[in-house]
């Protein structure tokens, strides 16, 4: 009996066709407007076309059984169409299901790396009980289906299409289709496969990160790659443009890798590729690099400066912690930042610190550690000391500072402050860039060493620019002096102090005539009065200024075994010139025999003694004091008679002394 002979439109109806792995179908049909008590027979129809002939394969008298196996359809190489009737007791019409189809896969192998899969529909329009999402299953290993997609039939063309990538290297891969009824049964379409080989390389793998552990060695991680068929990874560590395989891990799994390269010196960067069991290789990943951490003592501000390259590999944003171990021991967070700078300034001089940074991706567990950076900051040790040891005036406008410094200190140089008081202010008066020595000497230029007390202190600067050490402050000794008009010249003077034993003694120099006397004019041993009286009425033969220094001599007893002097300025006073003059000589008498002035303070500089008759001739002269005239004119006797006198010299303070007068020559 052929289909076509059926009147169609009932209401039962066939809900799934399942092929078997030997190409049988099982039937699955409801009794939907169907009565039991007017039930006869089910007769299941079937076909290798749509339009037919349908044949009869079989019946069933059962009401209640509702499914049949059709074990000869040969489904899987054959198209197989189905139609149910159901037959009456009572010689009522026959009733009829739909004709259905059972989903025939048909699987090509066109030999790029796809599997292309091509199904029908079981009914046009779609059985309104069934899922419209076609499922679709592939088996690998061999006896494991594992759902890989699905197609909505809903919208897909009428025969389905679908291509899958095949990621298995040269096995046989098979597939089947199956859609879900409501009823509680599926539809399972015939396998078909083939032989397929891989000709696609697996998705790059992403890198989590490359860090640098406590011996300096890279390790790398990163998440199980995306391909299935992923056999193996291939490190590879980047030197210069070339990269260059160092590594190779196997299994799908293998997600770590302990490079062994060093990583303590620079930073290195790696990337992965992953190979399927093919041997196809896929992309490099994006490359990282170790984070390389360096560092140096910032000795000014006592803190150790690190740096290191920022870790930019992650979608987001990074933050980085800061571990620091002290003298070996466990390493303890010091610091969290967003730059890739840091200054650790809790430090202590001579102690090891070792550092590392963590690079942590916000919002994820990813992160990745430097290398090791240690470090034993030394401070240099401040200067012992710095003493003055003498100031000393040189001249009317130099001052000779002599300072003893530390010659073990680091330091940048030495600067001279000098000051109108003890009190300051004290103002950089000069400065020497020098460091290693014991001794540094300095020569300040004033506008007058005798005018006032210059006060003076000696200051180190280390390297860094600050003064960290200063001397005592001392002064020079300032020497007034006045002439009395008796014939005694009044000095004083001011206290040398500062010494660390002070001063054992004074001794006064005299200059006379621009000679200074080598021995000492007197010793004024310290604590005695600082002045003396200087009586130069017996000084005939002086210019009439006399100059005084005064030598402060150190007391025994200093701690750096130095015994040091230092000089005063130098002061000069005038005493005023006066001369006696005879008023009559008598040569050839015995008494009074030679004409000359007795000077006192009187300058031989441009000295002139002249002799003149009544009628203004010159007839005696002389530039030496102790010269006089013996009365003789032209080698001959002078007469006896009145003469006139002339005597002039330069006086130091720049004055001319002049006298005039007459003297009687007597016979």
């Amino acid at each position: 009996m052929l289909v076509s002979q059926f009147v169609k439109g009932q209401t039962f109806r066939i809900h799934c066709l399942s092929i078997g792995s030997s190409g049988q179908v099982t039937v699955t049909w409801d009794r939907n407007g169907l009565s039991s008590s007017d039930f006869r027979s089910y007769y299941l129809y079937h076909s290798t076309a749509s339009s037919g002939p349908f044949v009869a394969i079989d019946s069933v008298f059962i009401f209640s059984d509702t499914i049949q196996t059709h074990a000869t359809a040969n489904a899987a190489n054959n198209a197989a169409w189905y139609t149910l009737v159901c037959k009456s007791a009572s010689g009522g019409p026959d009733i009829y299901s739909d004709t259905v189809r059972a989903i025939q896969l048909t699987v090509l192998n066109p030999g790029s790396g796809f599997a292309n899969l091509a199904w029908n529909v079981m009914h046009t329009p779609l059985i309104s009980t069934h899922s419209k999402e076609y499922q679709i299953y592939r088996e690998y290993p061999l006896g494991v289906f594992t759902r890989i997609d699905s197609v909505d039939a809903s919208i897909a063309p009428n025969p389905m299409l679908y291509s899958d990538l095949i990621s298995i290297c040269n096995d046989s891969i098979n597939y089947r289709i199956e859609v879900q009824d409501l009823s509680g049964c599926k539809s399972v379409s015939n396998k078909d496969g083939d032989i397929f080989r891989d000709l696609q390389p697996p998705a790059y793998p992403e890198l989590d990160s490359v860090s640098v552990n406590a011996t300096g060695a890279v390790v790398i991680g990163w998440p199980v790659n995306s391909s299935p068929d992923t056999r193996a990874y291939v490190v590879l560590q980047g030197v210069g443009s070339i990269w260059t395989p160092i590594d190779t891990l196997f299994g799908r799994n293998s997600t770590f890798s302990a490079t062994g390269v060093n990583a303590a010196g620079s930073s290195i960067s790696f990337e992965l590729i992953a190979v399927d069991s093919c041997g196809n290789p896929s992309a490099q990943s994006q490359p990282h690099a170790t984070i390389f951490l360096d560092g140096g003592l910032l000795l000014c501000s006592k803190s150790v400066s690190l740096s290191w390259n920022a870790y930019s590999y992650w979608n987001t944003a990074v933050s980085y912690d800061i571990w620091r171990s002290t003298s070996g021991g466990a390493e303890q967070l010091i610091g969290t930042t967003a730059a890739t700078t840091y200054n650790d300034d809790a430090i202590v001089s001579g102690v090891d610190y070792c550092y590392r940074v963590a690079a942590h991706e916000i919002g994820s567990l990813r992160s990745s550690t430097s290398n090791r950076f240690c470090i034993v900051p030394v401070f240099p040790a401040p200067p012992g000391f710095c003493d003055i040891r003498r100031v000393s005036v040189l001249s009317n406008t130099n001052v000779e500072v002599v300072a003893n410094v530390d010659p073990g200190a680091v330091v940048d140089g030495y600067e001279l402050l000098r000051a109108s008081s003890a009190a300051g202010p004290f103002n950089v008066v000069a400065s020497q860039i020098t460091s290693g020595v014991s001794t540094v000497t300095f020569t300040d230029q004033v506008p007058s060493t005798g005018a006032k007390v210059y006060y003076y202190q000696v200051v180190t600067v280390d390297s860094c620019g600050t003064r960290v050490k200063s001397s005592q402050v001392s002064r020079t000794i300032l020497l007034k002096g006045t002439a009395d008009a008796g014939g005694a010249n009044l000095l004083n003077w001011t206290m040398y102090e500062h010494w660390p034993t002070g001063v054992s003694s004074y001794r006064v120099f005299r200059t006379v005539n621009g000679l200074m006397d080598p021995q000492p004019l007197v010793t004024v041993m310290n604590g005695n009065s600082l002045s003396v009286v200087d009586s130069v009425l017996d000084d005939f033969y002086s210019d009439g200024e006399f100059c005084y220094v005064v030598q402060a001599i150190e007391a025994l007893g200093n701690p750096y075994f130095f015994i040091d002097t230092v000089f005063s300025n130098e002061v000069c006073v005038i005493q005023q010139p006066t001369m006696f003059i005879p008023n009559a000589f008598h040569p050839g008498g015995g008494i009074n025999e030679i004409f000359r002035p007795y000077p006192q303070f009187v300058s031989s500089d441009d000295y002139t003694f002249r002799i003149y008759d009544r009628w203004g001739e010159l007839i005696f002269s002389a530039d030496d004091p102790q010269i006089g005239w013996d009365g003789s004119m032209d080698g001959k006797q002078a007469p006896e008679a009145v003469y006139v006198y002339q005597i002039e010299s330069k006086q130091p303070d720049g004055s001319t002394f002049r006298r005039v007068g007459s003297v009687t020559l007597i016979r």
